[in-house]
């Protein structure tokens, strides 16, 4: 063999290489800028999760019974603020059973207009059913109390 044909054959495999890398390079810079669309539908439903989580932690933990019951408004506040994300705008609101309002209106985050003008909002009720006021012996006050828990993103 010359040594002609020899370098014609090393310049495809290395022309062939260069291509596969070009292709490559292309594909992963495409999908860098690549963004799905934004869904009403995703965006609530994620909310929606992330809200239950919030309560459903925060019942766990014993301290959503504690502030709601013991009328903690400003503490309920600040745990949401610090458990939920930074962007997640939010309005609590709680109930009894007869459908009075018992917060004063003071545990939200964000701008009222923001929330009343919000395309994507996820609303969350959450029921607790009444609070542990001694451990030992066991006593406890039976007094549900619904809380209802809106998101948004702002």
């Amino acid at each position: 063999m010359t040594m002609k044909n020899r370098n014609k054959g090393q310049m495809r495999v290395i022309e062939t290489l260069l291509a596969s890398f070009i292709v490559v390079l292309a594909l992963a810079f495409a999908s860098i800028f690549a963004t799905t669309p934004a869904s009403q539908q995703y965006e609530a439903t994620e909310l929606e999760k992330i809200g239950y989580n919030v309560l459903h932690d925060l019942d766990d933990q014993g301290l959503l019974p504690r502030f709601v019951y013991n009328a903690e408004w400003s503490n309920l506040r600040s745990a949401l603020r610090v458990t939920l994300p930074s962007d997640v705008y939010f309005n609590l609101t709680v109930y009894n059973l007869n459908s009075v309002r018992l917060d004063d209106g003071s545990v939200l985050y964000g701008e009222p207009l923001t929330l009343a003008t919000s395309k994507h909002i996820a609303s969350i009720t959450y029921g607790l059913a009444g609070y542990a006021t001694q451990i030992y012996p066991p006593r406890a006050v039976y007094e549900p109390r619904i809380v209802v828990l809106q998101l948004t993103r702002g």
